[in-house]
């Protein structure tokens, strides 16, 4: 359904996107982080003000696919009209699933830059949204997870890249380094072939197929911990989710 916030279309720009993120800035505005096809992630404020609220502010939320129209006025974007998808299943996953998501996304504004426009980016987020409730959250998480650092131009060379492990986080995980030369001072992690050709497979995975992906339990383990890690390190800031997700599986 397409909602009217009072702007005029013809003087805004039309944008597709997947939201991210929406968090309250203060009482009169909510701040929305969607992915776009044109303009990569952005920044958009919503007026959640009784002159400016609509019907359709309140059905805005995480990994729904949105088609709108954005004012900008010094650098500041306001959403006006908007067409959204909502994805329903969200409000039905479990606090884990959630949390897996939430990595996803962390994973997105960690990764890309702003305002860089992916169309591949963009194609696997909508993927995601449509797949997420659908298929087993940690599995789809990590697929994404190492297709999105391919995709951010990190993908490391699986046959020549050294893996150490370099400690553990308070909450108990493993904490992994690459890196394209010899480190003797940290213990070195030798992969199986089972694990590089899994790994192999994740980063090439066609999601138009329907022979079902064979994984197993200790190899999709590693691949995740190691996700994880490397994100970390690439991007040098930190997963937040991660953390969570492994505060509450302790539970």
């Amino acid at each position: 359904m397409r909602h009217n916030t009072g702007y005029h279309s013809s003087q805004s720009q039309r944008l597709d996107g997947v939201i991210l993120t929406i968090k309250k800035n203060h009482s009169s505005y909510q701040v929305m982080t969607v992915f776009t096809l044109q303009q990569g992630w952005l920044r958009v404020f919503l007026n959640t003000s009784r002159k400016h609220r609509n019907q359709g502010s309140g059905s805005l939320s995480p990994l729904s696919i949105i088609t709108f129209d954005v004012w900008e006025r010094g650098g500041t974007r306001t959403l006006g009209e908007y067409e959204c998808v909502v994805n329903t299943l969200i409000s039905f996953l479990t606090v884990e699933s959630y949390t897996y998501a939430q990595i996803c996304i962390e994973m997105v504004l960690h990764l890309l830059p702003e305002k860089e426009a992916d169309r591949n980016v963009y194609e696997l987020l909508c993927r995601y949204s449509n797949l997420i409730g659908k298929k087993n959250e940690r599995i789809l998480t990590i697929i994404t997870g190492w297709q999105l650092v391919a995709l951010a131009g990190f993908c490391p060379d699986i046959e020549g890249v050294h893996i150490y492990q370099n400690g553990i986080t308070d909450t108990g995980r493993p904490v992994y380094y690459l890196s394209e030369e010899s480190e003797p001072a940290l213990p070195a992690v030798t992969l199986s072939s089972s694990v590089q050709q899994l790994w192999k497979t994740i980063l090439a995975y066609d999601w138009n197929t329907e022979q079902p992906l064979q994984i197993s339990k200790k190899a999709i383990a590693f691949l995740e911990e190691l996700l994880y890690s490397y994100v970390q390190q690439c991007t040098e800031q930190p997963l937040h989710a991660v953390d969570f997700l492994y505060t509450i599986e302790k539970q």
